[in-house]
C-alpha cells in the first residue's frame, strides 16, 4: 500500500507541475529581426562602411539588449541601451574598418532577454587595395 501511495503522490505532483508550467507567462521578449545579414559589396582598404540592424519587439515584455560583441577589432558597434516596448525598435549600428584585403565574413552577437538569449548578425564583402 505504501508503494501505491508513493506512485500516486508522484503522479499528482507531476500533474500539478505540468499545469503550473503551461500557465506561466513567458519572461522573455519576442522579437522580429528585420535583417540578419549585410553584404557591403566591395570597398577599399582606405574606406569604411556602416550598417544598422533593426530589431522589433513583438511582445508585452520589454526588450533589452544587455551586450553586443563582435568577431574582430575591425568592427565597432553602438546599440539601443534602453528597454524597448511592444512594437518599438532597437538598433545595432556597426562600423566596419577593414584591416585586411580579401573576402570578409564577420559576426556580431547580440545578447538580450530573448529565447535563445543570443542572436547572431553577419556582415560580408570584399576588401580591395
Amino acid at each position: 500500500m505504501n508503494r501505491f501511495h508513493a506512485i500516486l503522490l508522484l503522479l499528482v505532483f507531476t500533474s500539478l507541475q505540468s499545469c503550473k508550467n503551461s500557465t506561466e507567462t513567458p519572461k522573455v521578449a519576442i522579437i522580429e529581426i528585420i535583417d540578419k545579414e549585410f553584404d557591403f559589396g566591395q570597398i577599399s582598404m582606405k574606406d569604411s562602411t556602416s550598417f544598422t540592424f533593426t530589431i522589433k519587439n513583438k511582445s508585452e515584455i520589454p526588450f533589452k539588449i544587455s551586450k553586443v560583441g563582435t568577431s574582430c577589432g575591425c568592427t565597432t558597434t553602438e546599440y539601443t541601451k534602453d528597454e524597448v516596448s511592444i512594437n518599438e525598435f532597437a538598433i545595432v549600428e556597426l562600423l566596419f574598418k577593414p584591416n585586411q584585403i580579401g573576402h570578409i565574413e564577420k559576426s556580431i552577437v547580440v545578447e538580450s532577454n530573448t529565447d535563445p538569449p543570443f542572436n547572431v548578425f553577419y556582415i560580408k564583402g570584399d576588401v580591395v587595395e
